[in-house]
């Protein structure tokens, strides 16, 4: 008897172990957070090549948003195999998480060519279920010496007050709706601001030197925001961006990254701006979000 519930021990000791070592190599845990979770699918998936961790990370279901791919799981596998196939060359810049959505903003060299993009998905059980981008060429002529790249990734590590950070970049952005009133601006932007947008300076003064120009040709904006992330010292806000002067192409897909200091005040700033043309290859609205 003593021999049987031993040898009963020892089988149910293997297939506990075999059975953790299979979750391990098949699916994300839970525990991890949002961004850990987008990090490590861009990092095996997209950087390293490595297709076998694809149902790591996607499960059965994957809605698309981003115009430029079809919805589902089967043409994103193919795109992936396509980019594992390639010699394109992906550095992940910055992650920003908060519950269940991760933005991952990333840097891609095609061949000669450049492009910035973040990548905002929805997870779910531990899978990216949900998928929305955007997405642009750095342009030839600048306007300050930074790139559209450069600077830290997010310090998830630092104790900020993220309500309040989240309020003051929304309001920074709406600047650009409402010339009149350029408070958010001299508030709650630094003088030493570092600016990554290739179309204004550098510095608080740069950025008010834009917002000064556009008042003077009249620009009218309407900004409606889709999403907005927040972790550490980074705020991510997703965003509809419509020219109300424009005859055609009026609408562009805008993600602005904000980094914040101690003090809660804006320090650094990146965007990625992207022209909608209203083609897309799946009937997806590219700025609706779920449990906005």
């Amino acid at each position: 008897m003593k021999y049987f519930l031993n040898t009963l021990l020892v089988v149910a000791t293997i297939i506990f172990f075999a059975s953790c070592n299979q979750n391990d190599d098949d699916d994300v845990s839970n525990e991890l957070t949002s961004a850990e979770i987008a990090r490590g699918f861009y990092q095996e998936v997209i950087v390293e090549k490595n297709m076998t961790k694809f149902n790591k990370y996607i499960g059965n279901t994957y809605i698309q948003h981003a115009p430029a791919y079809a919805d589902g799981v089967t043409p994103l596998k193919e795109e992936l195999q396509a980019n594992a196939d390639s010699k394109n060359k992906i550095e992940i810049l910055r992650v920003v998480g908060e519950n269940d959505y991760a933005a991952l903003h990333s840097l891609w060299t095609v061949g000669s060519e450049q492009y910035i993009y973040v990548d905002i998905w929805r997870i779910e059980n531990g899978k990216l279920v949900e998928h929305w981008d955007q997405d642009q060429s750095p342009p030839s002529e600048v306007k300050n010496n930074n790139t559209m790249h450069a600077g830290p990734d997010t310090n998830i590590n630092t104790k900020k007050n993220l309500t309040q950070n989240k309020e003051r970049a929304i309001a920074v952005l709406k600047t650009f709706d409402n010339l009149d009133d350029l408070s958010a601006v001299e508030n709650f932007v630094v003088d030493d601001y570092i600016q990554h947008n290739p179309t204004a300076t550098d510095k608080k003064s740069g950025l008010i030197d834009l917002l000064k120009f556009l008042k003077s040709i009249n620009y009218q904006s309407k900004t409606i925001i889709a999403k907005v992330i927040a972790q550490g010292d980074m705020v991510v806000i997703h965003s509809k961006v419509e020219d109300l002067d424009a005859k055609e192409n009026a609408i562009s897909g805008v993600v602005d990254i904000f980094r914040f200091d101690d003090n809660g005040m804006i320090i650094e700033h990146w965007d990625v701006i992207q022209t909608m043309t209203g083609q897309s290859l799946n009937n997806n609205n590219p700025f609706e979000y779920p449990n906005k």
